[in-house]
């Protein structure tokens, strides 16, 4: 029996003949045994296959485990989230949470103040504000900063904002470019931020014209490209803890699937059938290799809709390797709990459908709406110093409560039943009137009539349990 060992994807082939050469099978067709045998270009029988395009697969998460060279930690943090889809989708969930957003203008001090901030959100940035907050969001997760320059003029107030890259950007004080600043006498006060420093096209822009958006920066250190170092300038980015993570995690994927193309997937037997009709020992040889090359050509050639069919001579026998390679299924499933941990978002936000408990799934819900919460009151109190800028350039006199009050929609949304449960209780408590009842409700009130509290609701049911005959229409007689 002759045997030629293939592998999955076959790629190359070193007995492949040219395309002018007649095929010996084709789909839905089968071969002559007796045919004339053609003659081969090598006498080795096994042939080898390489899998096509597994380089460039793995090329790029590769990257992560060996490149030690990125100019800044954002480049690192830029790789993590363009390669790691649980990464990206966790991140994806919870910067789209600051789209959903009303401003109360009703909270400004005066209309003057309400009209210019107005004119702001809606006709001069118009969708440019929205792409603001989602980004500033997305920011403060993925670098823990978000910083832009403020475009505006003493006329028509703030008229752009412009997002500037991170990994372009230094903070500097007072002193010189050329200081020394290391632990020692690190950056505290920024007043000068620096766009590609030590470039031709550097540019310089004064603290009061960037709105840095930053997220936990109190008490955190940052060594920048320059080698200066800063205290409590720079946000902490919440990717710093997933470093080694995500590289542990595609350098396991990245060796199984190495693993995995290497080895046979299949192999083919010839049986001596398709030669019994010739005597010949060489003649046997030459005809078995013309065979074997036939079938791997054809192989390469089929679609994934079409089926091949073979002489009864020709089998192709597949291989189970599951058993053969160890399971990472465990270490990756603890490699995206951590990335769901770190992030404090739910799991199934990143896209991990896996099952658990429903109150481990309360508790990550709560720990996730907390966690942006805090986010949002960052940004919230960002985009009131936008407001303050934009009345101060147009020399509106202004105080921080003047202000209009941007609000988000609440993460999880009351259901109807959890707001009838809600107003029941306030109402048999005697805290809500009948009409704040019906109003929270959304029903029709019931006029002067609906403005009392109920008295004494709930008392009847709070105490010990009835005595004996205690109930009506019942004697002892009737308990016993």
């Amino acid at each position: 029996m002759f045997r030629c060992i293939l592998n999955s994807n076959m790629a190359w082939n070193p007995f492949r003949r040219k395309a002018a050469q007649s095929r010996a099978f084709a789909v839905g067709k089968t071969h002559d045994s007796r045919g004339t045998a053609a003659t081969p270009n090598s006498k080795n029988p096994m042939i080898l296959a390489a899998a096509a395009g597994l380089t460039d697969i793995m090329n790029r998460t590769n990257q992560l485990r060996d490149n030690s060279k990125y100019d800044t930690e954002f480049d690192i943090f830029d790789a993590m989230l363009s390669l790691d889809p649980e990464l990206n989708g966790a991140v994806r969930a919870v910067s789209l949470t600051a789209n959903n957003y009303t401003i109360n203008y009703r909270g400004a001090k005066n209309a003057r103040i309400r009209e210019a901030i107005r004119v702001l959100v809606e006709d001069t940035l118009g969708n440019q504000f929205d792409d603001f907050l989602i980004n500033a969001m997305r920011s403060m997760m993925v670098y823990g900063n978000d910083i832009n320059k403020l475009v505006g003029t003493s006329r028509e107030g703030i008229t752009d904002i412009q997002s500037l890259p991170l990994s372009q950007i230094t903070i500097m004080d007072e002193r010189s470019l050329n200081a020394t600043v290391d632990k020692l006498a690190p950056i505290i006060t920024p007043t000068r931020y620096l766009l590609r420093e030590g470039e031709t096209t550097v540019q310089e822009f004064p603290s009061d014209e960037i709105l840095h958006i930053r997220i936990d920066a109190r008490s955190n250190w940052f060594l920048d490209t320059e080698n200066r170092w800063s205290y409590g300038v720079w946000g902490a980015s919440r990717f710093s803890a997933l470093k080694q993570a995500i590289r542990a995690k595609y350098n396991t994927v990245n060796n199984r699937m190495a693993l995995e193309e290497s080895m046979t997937k299949q192999f083919i037997t010839i049986n001596m059938k398709a030669v019994e009709h010739i005597t010949d020992p060489d003649e046997q040889r030459d005809r078995l290799v013309h065979i074997m090359d036939e079938v791997v050509s054809m192989l390469e050639s089929l679609r994934g809709d079409q089926i091949p069919i073979f002489p009864d001579y020709i089998e192709i026998h597949h291989t189970d390797t599951r058993a053969t390679i160890p399971d990472n299924t465990a270490f990756l499933d603890n490699v995206n709990a951590d990335i769901a941990a770190v992030l404090q978002v739910p799991r199934v936000a990143a896209g991990q459908e896996r099952g658990s408990t429903f109150a481990a799934t309360y508790n990550a819900n709560v720990w996730a709406t907390s966690a942006i919460r805090r986010m949002q009151s960052i940004l919230r109190e960002s985009v009131h110093d936008l407001f303050s800028q934009h009345l101060t350039l147009l020399n509106i006199q202004h105080q921080r409560r003047d202000l209009p009050f941007l609000e988000f929609e609440p993460i999880e949304e009351e259901t109807p039943t959890t707001a009838m449960q809600r107003t029941a209780l306030g109402y048999n408590a005697g805290i809500l009137t009948l009409n704040q009842a019906l109003e929270n409700l959304n029903l029709p009130t019931e006029g002067r009539k609906g403005n009392e509290r109920k008295m004494g609701g709930g008392a009847a049911n709070v105490g010990r349990l009835p005595r004996e005959e205690a109930q009506p229409g019942t004697t002892r007689e009737d308990e016993t």
